[in-house]
């Protein structure tokens, strides 16, 4: 059985209802009104392109057919009809925002070719439509990026951040302000061509203003991405930021893995989200769940709260789903299940200290349905969280006991079920919290642990000033209030 996850003028989304992880256990053949589209789809979430909008169709999945109809828009910009080169050889900035600033319940179309460009600002009511072989390549000349100033006039609104704190910062490739109903879809690629920019190098360094990323919405409402490629950007791929209702479906996000900090997908202080069908393969973590430093909290609260995380792959990142460490305003509900990681450093991280604040609790989560292969280190719950770069905090690195009080954060309850940990390197688990505030609990519930046992370095399974180093290890807890464990395997024992 399938169902339908996501409609647009031209594409429809569909995810199995079953239990496995990414990849479906049979191959399936797609039809459109009766004509074959798609062969040996073997994926639990994929799209059907090349819809007119609103017409009604008949899509087959093997034996299963599902009526659906596209949804309507008022006109069609083909950016060919309006002297918009797509050769590459020039910059196109200008053509397509004109096209884009006339936009109201349309849809701008880009046919195969190659659009190089500057950053671009997408308002309500519009569609772009990349189809396949249709490439959006960002500039590579600094100048041609605005500085977006962290605040607007009286500082009662953050426009930019870095890292958690408000910060001017170049606009993003793709960037909307207090918009809503936005899609942007397709086959095609938006590629921050960061690679051939100087946007890595020395890229710890300030130079007018700090990186930009692929994709930032900031104070929107009901925005969604399906089907793109999206690579090659300065720093985090996805940062949607104090937004609302938001999907990313059956995205491909790929950087360098040497790219220093491109994240795929960081929401921060964002609210009702989806993140299904993706699959994540960047030079740093691939999901980073955030909510600011400890400034956002005091003059900006709002937690990232009650997000989907479904039948995504995520592979060779620094994490597959990591929580922080930029958490002072909180997050809570958070399910995530039937993905897969492979070769990530750690599975699930979640990385807090104190400094953070009260408000930075982390909360309701949910991991269930989970594969993971070559993992390093699979499950880290760290609230000493520490930058080798770093001078030693006293009060944030020390391991004795200090008073509670605003700058101490706090960890709940997590809850780990149906999970295989395979080929594990360093350890299965590890969970540090701090003793003048222990993690609430921690669930392990229906697992099995194997290990690498080729694999004979020992190394800290997380970033803990002096932390212990391990090989082939199993389940730590350190100060943790409740462990409960049922039906855990480890190594075949």
């Amino acid at each position: 059985m399938f169902r339908v996850i996501h409609v647009s003028p031209v594409s429809v989304g569909f995810e199995a209802d079953n239990d496995l992880a990414y990849y479906n256990s049979d191959s399936v053949d797609i039809y459109v009104n009766g004509v074959l589209y798609r062969q040996n789809e073997d994926r639990n979430v994929f799209t059907v392109f090349d819809l007119e909008p609103g017409k009604v169709y008949s899509i087959g999945i093997n034996d299963e057919e599902i009526t659906v109809e596209t949804k309507k828009v008022n006109r069609i910009f083909n950016v060919l009809d309006y002297g918009v080169e797509n050769d590459g050889s020039v910059l196109v900035t200008e053509k397509i925002q004109k096209l884009l600033d006339e936009c109201n319940d349309d849809m701008v179309v880009f046919p195969e070719g190659k659009y190089y460009s500057g950053p671009l600002n997408i308002h309500s009511n519009t569609c772009l439509y990349f189809k396949k072989d249709a490439e959006l390549i960002g500039s590579n000349n600094r100048a041609d990026y605005p500085i977006i100033l962290a605040y607007n006039e009286d500082k009662t609104q953050v426009n930019a951040s870095w890292e958690g704190e408000p910060n001017d910062s170049f606009m993003s490739l793709i960037t909307s302000f207090d918009s809503e109903n936005i899609m942007i879809v397709g086959e095609g690629t938006i590629n921050g061509n960061a690679d051939k920019a100087d946007w890595w190098i020395d890229h710890r360094t300030r130079r007018g203003a700090w990186r930009g990323n692929n994709f930032f919405v900031n104070r929107c409402k009901n925005v969604s991405l399906v089907g793109l490629h999206i690579i090659n950007s300065p720093s985090w791929n996805l940062h949607p930021f104090y937004s609302d209702d938001l999907d990313f479906i059956d995205l491909k996000l790929k950087s360098i893995p040497t790219s220093p900090n491109t994240d795929g997908f960081d929401p921060e202080s964002c609210r009702n989200m989806r993140l299904l069908g993706t699959n994540i393969q960047v030079g740093d973590d691939c999901v980073a769940i955030k909510s600011g430093k400890k400034i956002m909290a005091d003059k900006f609260y709002r937690p990232t709260e009650n997000l989907e995380i479904r039948n995504c792959f995520m592979g060779d990142g620094h994490g597959g789903v990591v929580f922080g460490s930029e958490s002072s305003c909180g997050i809570k509900n958070v399910k995530v299940s039937r993905c897969i990681f492979k070769n990530t450093d750690r599975g699930l991280r979640i990385k807090t200290k104190r400094g953070r604040g009260n408000k930075a609790i982390i909360e309701n989560v949910d991991f269930d349905n989970i594969i993971m292969d070559g993992v390093m280190a699979g499950l880290v719950i760290n609230m000493y969280y520490y930058l080798s770069h770093d001078p030693y905090d006293d009060y944030a690195d020390s391991k004795d006991y200090r008073p509670v009080s605003e700058m101490t954060p706090h960890v709940g309850e997590f809850r780990f079920k149906n999970i295989k940990c395979l080929n594990t390197r360093v350890c299965a688990g590890y969970f540090y919290g701090l003793p003048e505030s222990q993690i609430d609990k921690i669930i392990l519930e229906n697992m099995v642990v194997t290990f690498d046992h080729s694999f004979k370095t020992p190394m800290a399974p997380a970033m803990i000033h002096n932390c212990e180093e391990l090989v082939n290890g199993s389940f730590y807890f350190h100060n943790v209030a409740e462990v409960e464990i049922n039906n855990v395997k480890i190594d075949n024992r």
